[in-house]
């Protein structure tokens, strides 16, 4: 569905690439058969290296190790920009499916900030949060470091969404607008440092630093004032009649404070009618030092300071080279894949000690909100700081951060506030180690800060060895359940990354990670960072399955089901919010029955997020979209009979409820909002998903010899949906988004080039038209992404290059522009950004799948959309029906697939081997039957059994 992220709320447009400015909406993209390739040479002949057969486990490992390793992200920018964000952010990350790490800090220091998926606050304001972080810096504190950067925030006042910890959040660029008052003077912000610094220099950007022709909103006049306890302030220094856009200025004598005020006494230039009547003060960023010095001057020492991180996807670490009050030093950090265990190991490449301290510290990057009470302490010689969200909701979470320094001298560990620090020598060429125990979150638990310490203390330096070996083990383990190699290296760095964050952020047993995963900096996450239904909380999950990694899904499955109570009595109590005319007439009580009703937004433990509806009722089929991929793929009856089928009768039932017979035309007619705040009669996203739904459903009550009577029932609905509509856009036949002429509301275009493919949502993730579906009506759909041109919309990256490859899109153009889409958006650590947006652009691993093999309708093709002369593989690929393939693409021809039956059945695949079809053996080389019929191989397969598929005789 349309998502209210950018394009209600914010109001922002999708950012378009060069591709999608340069090629012209062309309506006639001519698809009449699905390409094929050429035949295949006989088994023996010669082929690239790969090609006669699938590797073997070791052989599978060097070329992915080698590609893998080629993969990463590097920065030399010590400023970390993207670090402390309200969305996804932009550094290097690690995670473990329930801890999230991010790398950041600033020049001649380094922090890492945690957060944890099940750390988050009942209300009222439901959200993720981040517990703390780890800081490695010198004793000496550097020239260059930012002693505002993260602190606790407060205003006089502030305007909209402008609130006063944009001002500390090192988030400044071009175009940013940090804090931003209510109409009024004097304004003031005001930051709590959380220790006392001693200061010697400040920095003010006001507005046009960072916004051209706002130079009426600068700062004239203010006083920088501090204070011992927050209350009482006093003068430290006066400016008047500024006009420059960075105020940078040397206090005569250095200050030791805690707290800092900024009073603006004249917020504005009023050189304007609007600077005069509606003063704001407008603050884009405050920055605080230690040492005098210019801002020429900084840059200078940033520049000659040798820094150089790396995000290395093969093993999840990081390592990072640093000078710390002169001495070089190496670091390597890694977060253990199956223990909440953060290590860094930090090494001299210098000749003379250096003095370094360790900060483990509870709060958030960006201004901490006092509303989440925070401590630390020490306990027998272990730094801990401790975070819990706002008492009084239905839970209260606690977050611990535990640290211990191993293999330095170290001196005992001191507390004040919310953080706690380890300062320890290392010598000259030495090596220390830095562990991290994070425990806590979810709901109400107890004794945290006990089990953190006795976690940590339990931790061994001649154990270290061990932890780190499980770790890449993991990490191999995930990366050989499946792979590519297209020969394309901007797909397969998007690739893999996007494998990499979302292994990284999901788990079995944990919980689903929200719109930015499990990397929570700042307080104030955009839309609430939470699991947004109308497709945003799917995406991520769109390729686990053919990814061979179903599992990543079940903590999405689990959310939802956490929901379902709350779900049916919104289905019982809160039906007419959806659209109170159209519920009352239909139904006076206000609710249904049963069934089940999912509001735009929800949290772990049933909570409800962002408690809207906009017209939709779509939302409980995205989800069970998920239910019916896991149960295709996978073919797990326990999965079925536990938790599919249950959910997906819920939601038939609400369905059974909310159509409408049209006697006349002989269909049931689905009315509802194909976009957000629309509404039109049967959407082309709500009846293909209610299609899927059914299909699995009917499908499922044979599986399990069940419900007979309701099956009738359900595949009568099923065969009396109405068919996706269609409509005409500038003389060529497009999928539209409703029946022509039933759109109604503030936009009733029936299709909306450049907007979200919601019209094309029926395709993928509906399942309701693909790859070996008759080619007019691939035709219409391919015509439908021409005229659209949305590849480059925010909304649409997770779906609509796999829509496009579900139809046969012409290959060479679908890749091109996949590509010039990444070229535009590909953030520095190799996630996509739109700014608003996260973890669920993942989803086009799937693009990439199905670019490479298809199977729709039981039918399995190899290499679909992909150009005959550009060689491919790929490996352990899982379909539905549970038949895992590989297979390779040479010289124009299928050199040979192998599939793997989990579950039997039959295989339906188009041959590509020519008239008489392949030579198929098992894994022992024993020959195997088939048919061969309409250009489709046929074979009962048992399961557990391997087929492989060579060139037959010409």
């Amino acid at each position: 569905m349309s998502d209210q992220n950018a394009l209600d709320h914010q109001r922002h447009p999708g950012r378009r690439s060069v591709l999608a400015g340069a090629i012209a909406v062309a309506g006639t993209t001519a698809l009449t058969a699905i390409p094929a390739p050429a035949i295949a040479a006989p088994a023996g002949s010669s082929s690239p290296g790969g090609a006669a057969g699938p590797l073997t486990e070791d052989e599978r490992w060097r070329r992915l190790r080698d590609k893998l390793s080629e993969i990463t992200a590097e920065w030399t920018d010590q400023t970390y920009p993207g670090a402390i964000s309200t969305a996804m952010p932009n550094t290097a990350l690690l995670g473990n499916g329930d801890v999230g790490v991010t790398s950041g800090g600033q020049s001649g220091v380094k922090t890492f900030y945690v957060s944890k998926g099940d750390f988050w606050t009942a209300g009222p304001d439901i959200r993720p949060l981040p517990i703390g972080g780890v800081t490695l810096r010198s004793t000496n504190v550097p020239p260059t470091a930012d002693l505002a950067l993260g602190a606790n925030a407060t205003a006089s006042s502030t305007h909209e969404s402008f609130t006063p910890d944009r001002a500390v959040n090192g988030l400044w660029t071009s175009g940013y607008e940090g804090w931003v008052s209510t109409v009024g003077k004097p304004q003031w912000i005001a930051l709590d440092l959380g220790t006392e610094q001693t200061i010697a220099r400040y920095v003010i950007r006001n507005d046009v630093a960072a916004r051209e022709g706002t130079e009426a909103n600068t700062t004239k006049g203010l006083r920088i004032q501090t204070s011992d306890d927050g209350t009482t302030w006093t003068d430290a220094d006066t400016v008047t009649g500024n006009s420059d856009a960075v105020i940078d200025r040397n206090l005569s004598t250095p200050l030791t404070t805690r707290h800092v005020r900024l009073y603006l006494t004249e917020p504005t230039q009023g050189t304007t009618e609007d600077s005069v009547q509606n003063p704001r003060a407008r603050i884009g960023q405050i920055q605080l030092f230690a040492q005098p010095g210019s801002a020429q001057e900084q840059d200078a020492v940033s520049e000659a300071e040798p820094f150089r991180e790396v995000q290395h996807v093969l093993d999840a670490r990081i390592t990072t080279a640093v000078e710390m009050d002169g001495v070089p030093l190496n670091l390597e950090t890694w977060l253990s894949a199956e223990e909440n265990l953060l290590v860094t190991t930090v090494t001299s490449a210098g000749a003379e000690p250096v003095d370094l301290v360790v900060q483990t510290w509870a709060g958030a990057g960006g201004g901490a909100s006092a509303a989440y009470p925070s401590t630390s302490g020490v306990s027998a010689g272990t730094a801990w700081a401790k975070r819990s969200t706002r008492p009084g909701g239905a839970w209260v979470s606690t977050g611990v951060l535990a640290t211990r320094v191993l293999g330095a001298a170290t001196k005992p560990p001191t507390s004040s506030g919310s953080t706690a620090s380890t300062e320890f020598t290392l010598a000259a060429g030495g090596t220390a180690t830095i562990v991290t125990v994070v425990a806590g979150g979810g709901q109400n638990p107890t004794g945290v800060r006990a089990d953190a310490v006795r976690a940590v203390d339990a931790v061994k330096a001649s154990a270290l060895a061990g932890l780190r070996s499980r770790h890449a083990r993991w990490w191999k383990r995930y990366w050989l359940a499946s792979g590519i190699d297209i020969g394309r290296p901007l797909l397969e760095r998007y690739y893999y990354a996007a494998q990499y964050f979302i292994g990284a952020s999901s788990r079995a047993g944990k919980v689903v990670p929200g719109l930015y995963g499990i990397w929570t900096t700042t307080d104030q996450a955009l839309f609430h960072g939470d699991i947004h239904l109308n497709y945003n909380a799917q995406s991520p999950f769109y390729g686990v399955y053919s990814s061979n990694r179903p599992e990543l899904a079940l903590p999405f499955v689990d959310v939802i089901l956490d929901y379902v109570p709350e779900a049916r009595r919104r289905a019982r109590q809160d039906l007419t919010r959806v659209k109170p005319d159209y519920v009352s007439k239909r139904f006076p009580e206000g609710g249904m029955p049963d069934g089940v009703l999912f509001p735009v937004g929800i949290g772990p433990f049933g909570s409800t997020t962002d408690d809207g509806y906009w017209q939709q009722v779509a939302n409980s089929l995205f989800s069970a979209t998920q239910f019916c991929a896991y149960w295709e793929h996978t073919r797990d009856l326990d999965f079925l009979r536990d938790k599919a089928y249950p959910f997906l009768k819920l939601v038939a039932t609400f369905f059974e409820n909310w159509l409408e017979w049209n006697a006349g035309s002989g269909h049931y007619e689905l009315w509802a909002g194909p976009h957000e705040g629309t509404w039109g009669k049967n959407s082309s996203p709500d009846v293909s998903l209610l299609k899927l739904t059914l299909h699995t459903l009917i499908e499922a009550s044979h599986a399990l010899d069940t419900d007979a009577g309701e099956r009738r029932t359900w595949q009568h609905i099923l065969d009396r949906l109405s068919p996706t509509p269609t409509t005409v856009h500038q003389g060529v036949k497009v999928y539209a988004l409703a029946e022509p002429g039933s759109m109604q509301g503030d936009d009733t275009r029936e299709i909306r080039p450049g907007d979200n493919t919601v019209n094309l949502e029926f395709i993928h993730p509906g399942e309701a038209l693909g790859i070996t579906s008759p080619a007019a009506e691939r035709k219409t759909a391919v015509d439908t992404l021409d005229v659209m041109n949305s590849w480059a919309q925010i909304n649409s990256f997770p779906k609509v290059f796999t829509q496009a490859a579900r139809v046969g899109y012409p290959a060479t153009s679908l890749i091109q522009r996949f590509e010039e889409v990444l070229a535009d958006t590909l953030a520095p650590n190799l996630s996509v950004d739109d700014l608003y947006h996260g973890i669920e652009k993942s989803g086009s691993t799937e693009a990439v799948h199905s670019m490479l093999v298809q199977s729709f309708r039981g039918t399995v093709v190899l290499f679909p959309v992909w150009p005959l002369d550009q060689d491919a593989s790929f490996d352990r690929l899982l379909l539905p029906g549970a038949f895992e393939v590989s297979a390779a693409l040479a010289d124009g021809a299928v050199a040979y697939a192998h599939v793997t039956s989990r579950a039997g059945g039959t295989l339906r695949l188009r041959n590509p081997w020519g008239r008489k079809g392949p030579r198929v053996t098992t894994a022992d080389g024993r020959a195997v039957e088939f048919s061969l019929r309409d250009d489709t191989i046929s074979l009962r397969t048992r399961p557990g059994t391997g087929y492989r598929f060579t060139p037959g005789p010409r």
